[in-house]
């Protein structure tokens, strides 16, 4: 997905937000968003989203010396969502399809993303979720696809959302004789979920982790690490996890199911939904099964 103008006054707003974690200072925050704003103005729209929001970042690490001003929520959020762990088991239990359920589940789990600076109730987006379909939902295939895999890898997005992640690989491996490997972020990315992250929810019990290599928003595919791609080509089936993600590998032409909720105009649009519409989405979609039939 490419940048469009719509990403500049979002990205001014992230780095506003990161800014007033990383220090109380109204000139220093003054002096990061000036920053900012002199290097969007230089450069051309021509990366995803995530390659021109990691400038905000940047420019905050070099400002304010703070590595991870997002680090103490991090810690709340997967705090908030430890305590919803059991809930969430019961919910998937207690359901009629578990694995869809889960799903769903990991989707509502999508909400917890501070880099758009909109507020979200956790509790409130799981029952909404749960009552709401999928605007795009390729849950079949991906049922089908899971049948015959050996590898799959799922990349992670924020941290408390991992927790729903969790829940989910932990109905895949219920499902499918798969080796799985979670991915986290190489380095501190918003509140994107770190290796720290994955230990405190206990993601090493049901899956091998991995980080990215890189602190860049997504998959910034130049810049990450040749272990992760090894990871990433060889896997059977690819899951992948919140917007930034979905920035930076849609264009890709291997197959990945992307979940997801929508939540800015600019993602909605790319994925032909409406804002707020949460998607399993695999991209490429499937060849249909009568691309597949031999010829008569």
């Amino acid at each position: 997905m490419r940048a469009v103008l719509d990403c500049i006054p979002c990205i001014i707003r992230q780095g506003l937000n990161t800014a007033r974690l990383a220090t109380d200072d109204p000139k220093v925050q003054r002096e990061i968003l000036d920053r900012i704003m002199r290097e969007l103005i230089g450069t051309p729209l021509t990366g995803t989203p995530g390659d021109h929001s990691n400038v905000a970042y940047r420019v905050v690490r070099e400002v304010t010396g703070v590595e991870d001003p997002y680090y103490e929520l991090k810690r709340k959020y997967n705090r908030i969502a430890l305590e919803l762990y059991p809930r969430l088991k019961e919910l998937v239990v207690s359901s009629e399809d578990p694995l869809h359920t889960a799903v769903k589940l990991a989707a509502a789990g999508n909400v917890i993303d501070l880099g758009i600076g909109v507020q979200f109730d956790v509790e409130r987006e799981v029952e909404e979720v749960l009552r709401t379909p999928f605007s795009v939902d390729h849950f079949q295939g991906f049922v089908e696809e899971l049948e015959r895999a050996e590898r799959l890898i799922y990349i992670g997005d924020n941290a408390g959302e991992i927790v729903f992640d969790k829940v989910l690989i932990e109905e895949i491996r219920k499902e499918a004789d798969c080796e799985v490997t979670f991915v986290v972020r190489g380095g501190p990315c918003i509140n994107d979920a770190l290796r720290e992250d994955a230990e405190e929810v206990g993601m090493e019990e049901v899956a091998r982790v991995i980080d990215t290599g890189s602190d860049g928003i997504g998959i910034p595919w130049a810049d990450v690490s040749e272990e992760f791609k090894e990871e990433f080509l060889k896997a059977d089936v690819r899951i992948a996890k919140g917007q930034g993600n979905f920035e930076t590998l849609s264009e890709r032409s291997d197959p990945i199911y992307f979940i997801l909720k929508a939540k800015c105009e600019a993602v909605a649009r790319e994925l032909g939904v409406g804002y707020g519409e949460i998607v399993f989405k695999r991209h490429p979609a499937a060849p249909s099964r009568n691309s597949l039939s031999p010829p008569s």
